[in-house]
């Protein structure tokens, strides 16, 4: 049989743990490109995090200051690279909201069954 050594033995025993420095990101699978984190281990404890946020930031805000609102729209594509429909989806919304238009009832099915597309392809990545 193996011998298993417990965590609290190997504390106990003065035996330290290394301190390692993992940088995780931007460009690493599981964070998709939109952010990076640098990670201070102690063993298998993480014991602090770094988030470095902002790596899809293309001033979309201020583009959209002197544009129509039908030249919006491609803008939106890029807020959300997996499911760019549901954010076209909600700003359309709100200008038609704003604007007192409803879609008519075929739109209306169009863009739901579209954005239901696009979050399920984006859920298999």
């Amino acid at each position: 049989m193996t011998d298993v050594t417990v965590l609290d033995e190997i504390e106990q025993d003065g035996r330290s743990t290394q301190e390692i420095l993992l940088n995780l990101g931007p460009q690493h699978p599981s964070t998709h490109g939109v952010l990076r984190l640098v990670l201070e281990l102690e063993g298998e404890y993480v014991a602090r995090i770094d988030p470095h946020i902002g790596y899809l930031h293309r001033g979309t805000e201020k583009l959209a200051e002197d544009f129509t609102y039908t030249q919006i729209i491609p803008l939106t594509d890029r807020l959300d690279y997996l499911c760019p429909p549901s954010t076209n989806q909600a700003f359309v919304l709100a200008v038609e909201r704003l604007l007192g238009i409803e879609a008519p009832q075929r739109a209306q099915y169009i863009r739901v069954m579209m954005t239901e597309l696009s979050r399920i392809s984006g859920h298999l990545l």
